[in-house]
């Protein structure tokens, strides 16, 4: 019996190995960690950002400590996250120094109803400081010159809501510029804040990591990626069809992942998917997410509804235009500003200059589709 394929594609999680699609930025972030330069990924989330940096990782033969900071509230929260990202995969012998060094801290071991397996959580003390996170890193530091890791950081922007940040910011640069054989790659979704924290020369991270925009995947590379992904799976695709999907995703990498998972599945074993395969693909990938989709623009004003059924359909480039507030039925360009920009708020839209584009193709593809 043949062994049945799986399928190539996937989405909402980090790719890895011969899921990976390589990128331009993979051969510059492994130059620049092997020399424990610090690198700080810019992008909107899904875009692949966590997927590069582990897989370069991986092939630099680095471990990771991988530490997500992303909606942290306190300063014992980012305590406890690095904790808990530094010794994850440990064995408890390799973990008691480590927890002993950190006198504010109250280790805990509890057993996962589901697995079965052991779980290590820390308890920092509730009136942790911002020195005490200093403390936490110079161990860490150790931790990475000793396993041969590199310290991961993801949502970093996130830290500008703790209280009295800018102090804490400060601080954290005054310890990790003194890491000369640790690299640390920081990522974040929020453009503008992390733009604040690297490239604003009254930021104490000014100049302190390489920075890199990661936004959509480079087409040329993405085909190959496509067509392989098919043929290795003992099926195919046609050109049009992959031009399609990235047009509809916009070479969104997660989105076109989740899109091509579909075409694959509606793609019968030694068959070719073509237009008509994408078609049924979208319908079920939009049919799928159509529930947030509803509840989303029930929660919008009619004016913000409006604005976006236009830019689904006119595209975002334009929308002082006299054309677009026409079809928008809105009466001046200050009306449509005001209310494109909360949809930027509540992360519907992105903004990119004066251009505004859907953080979620699919809900852009289910807004062309209503009457």
């Amino acid at each position: 019996m043949a062994k049945q394929q799986t399928n190539p594609f996937r989405f909402n999680q980090v790719v890895e190995k011969e899921y990976f699609c390589n990128r331009p930025e993979n051969i510059l972030v492994s130059d620049l960690i092997k020399s424990a330069q610090n690198v700080a990924l810019i992008g909107p989330r899904r875009t692949g950002k966590t997927s590069l940096a582990l897989e370069v990782c991986r092939k630099t033969k680095h471990k990771v400590i991988h530490c997500d900071l992303m909606r942290v509230g306190s300063y014992a929260e980012v305590i406890r996250r690095l904790v808990e990202a530094a010794l994850r995969d440990s064995k408890a012998p390799k973990i008691e120094g480590f927890i002993k060094s950190l006198a504010h801290l109250r280790p805990t071991w509890t057993i996962d109803p589901i697995s079965g397996g052991t779980q290590f959580t820390v308890t920092p003390s509730e009136k942790s400081t911002p020195e005490n996170v200093i403390d936490t890193l110079r161990l860490i530091e150790k931790r990475c010159v000793s396993t041969d890791s590199i310290l991961f950081i993801d949502e970093f922007q996130d830290i500008t809501a703790l209280p009295k940040h800018e102090s804490f910011i400060a601080q954290m640069r005054s310890e990790t510029q003194r890491w000369h054989d640790t690299a640390i790659l920081f990522a974040g979704s929020d453009r503008e804040k992390m733009k604040a924290l690297f490239t604003e020369s009254r930021s104490p991270f000014y100049q302190s990591a390489t920075v890199l925009m990661i936004n959509q995947l480079e087409e040329e590379t993405f085909k190959r990626y496509i067509g392989k992904r098919f043929e290795q799976t003992g099926k195919s695709i046609e050109p049009e069809c992959i031009k399609a999907v990235l047009e509809i995703t916009e070479q969104h990498p997660n989105s076109a992942q989740k899109l091509l998972h579909f075409v694959w599945s509606k793609t019968p074993e030694g068959a070719l998917a073509n237009l008509e395969t994408l078609e049924s693909a979208l319908s079920l990938t939009i049919r799928a997410e159509q529930d947030e989709f509803e509840r989303t623009l029930d929660n919008l004003t009619l004016m913000q509804g409006r604005a976006l059924k236009t830019i689904a359909r006119l595209g975002g480039e334009s929308t002082t235009s006299l054309e677009f507030l026409e079809a928008a039925d809105i009466r001046n360009p200050t009306s449509s500003t005001k209310a494109l920009m909360r949809c930027v708020q509540l992360k519907i839209l992105l903004k990119d200059g004066s251009t505004y584009r859907f953080t979620n193709p699919f809900f852009k593809a289910w807004l062309q589709r209503l009457p």
